[in-house]
């Protein structure tokens, strides 16, 4: 690998938060003296992986030509490295923001698990994975964005009891939490379901072994949610206030994760 591929990985990787470098996409959501508000942190989430992703393809798919499988156990470690961390890094999160921040870590990852495979049906699984992922997050944020305006809190607790006051935007928030979590039959179960498919074709059985089971994790935090919109009692009574604009564009997500 020669000085100018090392450099252009370096900044491939960064802008993709797969590098050390990714634990910024966390920290804007919440570390920040002033928190970021929710729409930034939702196109900071979804705008740099999708630039990043075009780049990679560009780059090592159509720009290195028969050297391109030597990229193999790069991707396949750094998939596994991702998938890990950032599910380990979501689960203790008790902030919404944050948790969907480091959740889209291990989607980078998931994503990168269909780039290891290195073939064309690999290629187009991922552009799939990506425009389910944004749309399922984009959706998550954006009924966070909801609910944190009419509790003015973005704790895990707002969202108690979210069935009894807004069932529609409840369940808006659980089809998004469906899909990030790959569940049946919703965009991110097909999106994880092909990706997971083009790395067992190329036998990387023990990627997608890896894929699954931390797959399995993150249904810890999405259900989290989920029991808390559904099981437990609301804080106060009263439905959650959403603007005009705002229910379109839940709308229009839901239409695309289903």
């Amino acid at each position: 690998m020669g000085a100018t591929d090392s450099l252009a990985t370096n900044g491939v990787l960064a802008a993709s938060y797969v590098s050390g470098t990714h634990m910024w996409n966390g920290n804007a959501a919440i570390l920040n003296p002033k928190p970021a508000s929710t729409p930034y942190v939702a196109w900071l989430s979804v705008a740099p992986k999708a630039a990043g992703f075009i780049v990679i393809f560009r780059l090592y798919l159509e720009g290195v030509g028969d050297r391109v499988m030597l990229w193999v156990p790069l991707a396949a470690g750094l998939a596994t490295i991702t998938i890990i961390a950032g599910n380990l890094m979501a689960i203790p999160q008790q902030n919404i923001k944050r948790l969907l921040a480091y959740s889209g870590i291990a989607h980078i990852g998931y994503m990168l698990v269909g780039f290891a495979a290195l073939s064309p049906s690999g290629t187009g699984m991922v552009l799939f994975y990506l425009v389910a992922y944004v749309l399922g997050n984009m959706g998550a944020f954006l009924v966070v964005e909801a609910v944190s305006r009419s509790e003015g809190s973005e704790h895990l607790d707002a969202f108690r009891g979210l069935a009894q006051r807004s069932p529609l935007l409840a369940l808006a928030m659980l089809l998004f939490l469906l899909s990030l979590g790959g569940i049946p039959f919703v965009a991110g179960f097909w999106a994880k379901l092909y990706v997971f498919w083009a790395a067992a074709q190329a036998g990387l059985y023990w990627l997608v072994l890896v894929g699954a089971v931390l797959t399995v994790v993150a249904l810890f935090y999405y259900l989290m949610i989920a029991r808390l919109m559904y099981i437990d009692s609301p804080a106060r009574p009263g439905p959650v206030a959403v603007t005009g604009t705002l229910a379109v564009s839940v709308l229009l997500c839901v239409l695309g994760v289903v």
